[in-house]
């Protein structure tokens, strides 16, 4: 898009009213809800959905690593499905693609697998192409929208564990309870239906270089920030995943007050995500704001693995707290370390999809240490580590320095 044509489009977006321009925002905010909480809601319920269908907790690790490794590998197409098929009617295919996942989770242990594939491929399309279209509809004033969409990915995960076991008690079984959500990606796919069916004619965007993806892992700042990013997600859904468990089992916390917890935990993304991003620009360096998004986790790792029954709603908040910032924080870098719109889509795609892969390993090294040991120690010990290198790699991602102009 062209400055000239920016000027015109955010012009055209002026004379509008208000309820009309507010539509779409929407319309983006419910499919972003649906981009975590089907997910989130297979931790709290990992005990009952291994007696229903009779798997051990490695078993039940490989269906929490699925969808990261899904992230990681539909990342990188989204943009060409956004060029095939244009921006609007790809989110709408992710968002009917998440509807397929979660119905196929009905169909036994083949199904919870296949499904958790298929509508994690859903939500990995509409990950990536929220932004874009964002951009699409508001232009130049479209930073609050985007920064909505990463809020409401928040609350979306924050839903997911703190309704996980309501609605499985209301359903009758885990499994049912997981088919509920459904009812929310409806909603979210009838509005997005509309918003494309009111954007047939908008044009598509172009095809990204070939080679573009690949050059950007060649630059140490890109590299930099990739890392940071996966380093940062890895953490953020092992502790999501198996902090249920770790707080009742090391903690005494029963299941509701658990998944009521990690909810808590995970609803501090919601303000951070609001907070951090314009905050953390204003300064070339966003060293002190690693500093701030990493220490909280490791005080509440240390406090679940040395005290845990002291203060287990104080660990999962600091934890929240903390995975709550690095996120939008980890954003941020991709922007501010990039030197035009081409360069941050294409940092953009790779640090999603190298980092997301990244994290992939998280929950489940985490679930097979526990199956190998019988207690959560070693976990809590690999996850202080992990932080550990967040906090390095990420005080080398901060500084100001952008990638090269090659890439």
């Amino acid at each position: 898009m062209t400055a000239g044509s920016r000027t015109d489009h955010d012009a055209a977006t002026r004379r509008r009213p208000r309820w009309v321009i507010a539509l779409p925002a929407v319309a983006l905010v419910l499919v972003a809800l649906c981009t975590r909480a089907p997910f989130t809601a297979v931790g709290p319920l990992l005990g009952e959905l291994g007696d229903e269908l009779a798997l051990s907790t490695g078993a039940l690790a490989v269906v929490t690593a699925l969808p990261l490794v899904c992230f990681g590998l539909v990342s990188p197409f989204a943009p060409a499905l956004a060029s095939r098929l244009g921006l609007h009617r790809a989110v709408l295919l992710g968002v009917a693609v998440i509807v397929v996942g979660i119905l196929l989770r009905l169909l036994g242990v083949p199904g919870l697998y296949v499904g958790t594939v298929v509508l994690t491929g859903g939500m990995a399309v509409a990950n990536v192409l929220l932004p874009a279209v964002a951009r699409a509809e508001y232009g130049s004033r479209s930073a609050l929208v985007l920064g909505m969409i990463t809020a409401s990915m928040a609350a979306s995960a924050s839903l997911g564990a703190g309704f996980a076991q309501p609605l499985a008690d209301a359903g009758g079984s885990a499994v049912t309870g997981l088919l509920l959500w459904g009812v929310l990606v409806l909603v979210a796919l009838g509005s997005v239906a509309a918003l494309a069916r009111a954007r047939r004619g908008a044009p598509r965007p172009a095809a990204a270089p070939q080679g573009a993806r690949t050059a950007v892992l060649r630059d140490r700042v890109a590299l930099a920030v990739t890392l940071f990013f996966g380093l940062q997600s890895l953490a953020f859904y092992a502790i999501l995943t198996w902090l249920p468990d770790v707080l009742q089992t090391e903690a005494g916390v029963s299941a509701v007050a658990a998944g009521a917890y990690v909810a808590l935990a995970a609803l501090l993304g919601v303000p951070m995500s609001l907070v951090v991003p314009p905050l953390a620009a204003r300064r070339p360096g966003q060293g002190g704001w690693v500093l701030v998004g990493t220490v909280p986790i490791l005080a509440g790792l240390t406090g679940l693995l040395v005290a845990p029954a002291v203060a287990p709603l104080l660990w999962a908040l600091l934890c929240g707290l903390g995975t709550g910032i690095s996120f939008p924080l980890a954003m941020t870098l991709v922007l501010q370390r990039t030197r035009d719109v081409g360069q941050t889509g294409r940092l953009s795609a790779s640090a999603q999809s190298v980092g997301y892969l990244v994290a992939a390993t998280g929950p489940l090294a985490v679930g097979l240490l526990h199956d190998s040991t019988h207690a959560w120690t070693s976990g809590l010990v690999l996850l202080l580590v992990v932080v550990a290198g967040q906090l390095a790699i990420g005080l080398a991602a901060a500084r100001p320095r952008l990638v090269g102009e090659a890439v």
